[in-house]
């Protein structure tokens, strides 16, 4: 029986033979150390693997939209790449051409040996005539005929878009609108030599233009661009005048589609803070980066105003749609294709827990009226885009108001018609919207019982709420597309530990049509195993907490192997995977000798119900960790061959910070005996004002304003780790990047000086020049949290015998 055996087990083992002179410097000398398996993480890697997988689902490009279901697809496996055709109404599915013949076209064509295997054709598209196909190979212009079976050489058409892309063209095209130092211009095509300035206050942060920043040092290489792409334009144009308004740039306006008003907003960023990084790798010199980033809590933040533009008065006017402090803006949008008398947007209050959907009546004074209302404690507000029935109609809405995402239908001036959806379910997003068939298809999760639910399902259900019908029925996570005419699907599904598959299915759900399923058989051949899922109880002993789990391919049951858990706590997304992934991080990692899981928490996904989703309110640090321990727990009681004396855990960002509070919190301090923290925001409280905000919550106080006035001010403390610095005690590898413009590397920084304050052994690397991702350094990141754990679980401390290649 082979027996992996920790590295506190080595030492003791070793200290009482030397006690009772059992072993011999020549026993000594020939007794190995534990060894990773090197040799079998590089044979599985993911650059190992890729050589043999190919094409994973079915994209459908649909031929003629407006009159058929007919669709086309390439997907490649071991015999090579094909070009599918499919004709739901028959149904078939035939090759969009002959390969043969196409390889030996090309071959004659191009005067290069093409192979039938290897045919590599980009942007392949149908003619208008749809009777032959166009497509490129190496940089040739071809066309095919489908029929007549001809290939020739063509030239494409010059692109007819208008060249100059600074102007904002209004729907008619007879006006348009361009900003320029930061402020806008208005110009009649009637009279193009009249240039209307419509503002004169914009400055640096405060802009109606896509730049924000004056520095001719940061902007000089996009400005360059811009003018080289004028220069070009004005020479593609005879007799153009010298341009008296360089530097332009397109504004964000959104016209009405009558041609009459555009809105546009302006962010207010000018008394937002800056932060600051040194790129060091910068020659000569390093050189400062400096950015705008408000904090949480923080009192000066982005200020959102949202202005009007009357085309016949020729007016710019700002709209007072502002409700509550910080305020921010959205979904703004015409609700009427061709009437422009009003405006509708979101607003929502800066804790995030109340929004409102209002309409703005231009043509009677800009009267605000409110057409619906969402509010929440202890959670914050998620919403979707309005998305009407048809003009001037319908509307469907989706609210949490229930615990779980639902859509809700209103008539035009916002009164509850009937519930589209209902029950323990999350309805997640509209995929099509059936108007005159009187259907909607929604994506949804959580509905079939016995399902993990995570799982991803299409289901068409009547707008008037009856008639519910899942569309891709099985046990997996399904990804469905609807073809126009809305009576079939075209459904990629897979698992964890399930293949891909591809079908065509009706609308009752029911497959007309196998499609394709992702080769596996290379790899299988060489030894490579599905992953394995399981559910185990959270904390409390109810709740159910899904994961996925990684073995080394040469498992023995025998054996006892340490444990590492992958983690990101959420809010906004759980780091447990639904879909297939034959090569990835834990599957390599597990190959060394490890046992290595994804594991949920509450508080995760808010995939899940809403009380799920808000566990970790006002609690943003902790609230994950009990789950993860009583999981793993559970796991291990369950295998015997997972020693829980060994636990590694690691995790990137807000896994990054999970992992470093997992190695510094009790009791979970002596449970977790390593972990790998990459770019964690191991002080949210120097985070991203939004995200912090959004997850861990604000309070509310009332303060008195410089004016003497009461007005609501905001606080937020949220935990950090390097407040239990002192509480170490496995071993924890700290890795940032140093030019991290998301998560700031100030919060490993305070982490880092703490551990040595309270004289804490830890590891610690920088990488020079890397944003959030590291970039370029992601191999060497990966090899050397791959011997941390080799070195912190199994007593591995051969460094240099550990081949894993870029």
């Amino acid at each position: 029986m082979v027996r992996r055996i920790a590295k506190g087990r080595v030492a003791t083992l070793y200290l009482l033979f030397i006690l009772v002179g059992v072993a011999s410097p020549l026993d000594a000398q020939q007794t190995e150390a534990p060894r990773a398996n090197w040799s079998q993480a590089e044979r599985f890697s993911s650059s190992s693997l890729n050589t043999y997988l190919h094409s994973s689902s079915v994209n459908p490009q649909f031929i003629d939209e407006d009159e058929s279901d007919e669709f086309w697809y390439r997907f490649q496996d071991a015999d090579g790449t094909r070009w599918m055709r499919v004709n739901p109404a028959g149904p078939s599915r035939v090759p969009l051409f002959d390969h043969a013949l196409m390889a030996r076209l090309l071959t004659e064509t191009l005067g290069n040996p093409v192979d039938r295997q290897t045919l590599d054709l980009s942007n392949l598209e149908f003619t208008e005539d749809l009777q032959s196909i166009r497509f490129e190979v190496d940089d040739t212009h071809l066309e095919f005929h489908l029929t007549e079976l001809t290939l020739v050489e063509y030239e494409p058409e010059e692109d007819e878009d208008e060249p100059r892309n600074w102007r904002e063209f209004s729907p008619d095209s007879t006006a348009y609108v361009f900003a320029r130092g930061h402020n806008l211009y208005f110009v009649e095509m009637e009279d193009e030599d009249t240039v209307i300035q419509l503002t004169d206050d914009g400055e640096e942060y405060y802009s109606f233009g896509f730049r924000e920043v004056d520095d001719e040092d940061e902007d000089e290489e996009r400005r360059e661009e811009q003018e080289e792409h004028d220069e070009q334009d004005e020479d593609d144009m005879e007799d153009e005048v010298e341009d008296p308004f360089p530097h332009r740039v397109r504004p964000n306006v959104t016209w009405s589609e009558d041609s009459q008003r555009f809105y546009v907003t302006r962010n207010d960023s000018r008394e937002v803070k800056e932060l600051y990084l040194v790129n060091s790798l910068t020659e000569p010199r390093p050189e400062l980066m400096s950015y705008r980033y408000a904090m949480p809590g923080e009192e000066d933040v982005t200020q959102v105003e949202l202005h009007l533009f009357d085309r016949p008065t020729v007016e710019l006017r700002e709209l007072d749609v502002a409700k509550w402090k910080d305020q921010r803006l959205f979904n703004i949008h015409w609700p009427l294709d061709e009437a422009s008398s009003t405006l509708r947007l979101v607003r929502r209050d800066r804790p995030q827990r109340t929004l409102e959907l209002i309409e703005v009546r231009l043509d009677e004074g800009d009267e605000i009226r409110v057409l619906l209302t969402e509010s929440t404690e202890n959670a914050h507000l998620r919403r979707q885009n309005v998305r009407y029935v048809e003009d001037g109609g319908d509307f469907l809405w989706q609210s949490r108001r229930t615990g779980w995402s639902h859509y809700y239908r209103y008539d035009y001036e916002g009164n509850l018609r009937n519930v589209v959806t209902e029950g323990e379910w999350n309805a997640e997003a509209i995929v099509e919207l059936d108007s005159i068939g009187g259907e909607v298809f929604v994506r949804g999760v959580g509905r079939e019982e016995g399902e993990n639910p995570y799982y991803s399902h299409l289901y068409r259900v009547g707008l008037d709420g009856s008639g519910i019908t899942l569309m891709d029925p099985g046990d997996a996570n399904h990804n469905s597309r609807v073809t126009p005419s809305f009576r079939f699907a075209v459904n990629n599904y897979s698992r964890v530990d399930m293949a891909p598959q591809s079908v065509l299915r009706n609308r009752n759900g029911d497959v007309i049509l196998e499609l394709e399923q992702m080769d596996l058989s290379r790899i299988e051949d060489m030894g490579w195993q599905m992953p394995e899922t399981f559910v185990v109880k959270a904390a409390d002993g109810i709740t159910d907490i899904y994961g996925n789990m990684w073995k080394p391919f040469d498992f023995d049951p025998d054996s006892t192997y340490p444990i590492i858990a992958h983690v990101y706590p959420g809010p906004q997304t759980e780091s447990v995977s639904s879909t297939f992934s034959a090569a990835n991080q834990r599957q390599e990692l597990a190959q060394l000798g490890f046992i290595v899981i994804q594991i949920g928490n509450r508080g995760g996904s808010p995939q899940r119900s809403a009380a799920y989703h808000s566990f970790g309110y006002f609690d943003l640090r902790d609230y994950g960790l009990a789950d993860k321990k009583a999981g793993i727990e559970q796991l291990a009681a369950m295998n015997s061959w997972i020693d829980l004396d060994n636990v590694g855990i690691y995790g990137h960002s807000g896994g990054g910070f999970m992992t470093a509070a997992a190695l510094l919190l009790p009791p979970y301090n002596q449970f977790f005996k390593a972990g790998a923290s990459s770019a964690g925001n191991h002080d949210n409280n120097v985070y991203n004002q939004n995200w912090s905000e959004q997850h861990h919550g604000l309070t509310v106080e009332s303060c008195e304003n410089d004016e003497g006035e009461e007005e609501d001010c905001f606080k937020i403390e949220v935990p950090t780790n390097h407040e239990l610095a002192e509480n170490l005690e496995g071993r924890l590898l700290l890795v940032h990047g140093d030019m991290d413009n998301n998560v700031h590397h100030a919060g490993t920084m305070r982490l880092a000086k703490a551990l040595i304050d309270a004289n804490k052994r830890f590891d610690f690397m920088m990488f020079p020049g890397m944003a959030h991702g590291f970039g370029g350094y992601s191999s060497y990141w990966q090899r050397m949290m791959f011997e941390f754990f080799a070195e912190s679980l199994m007593g591995d401390y051969y460094r240099h015998a550990a081949p894993i290649s870029d």
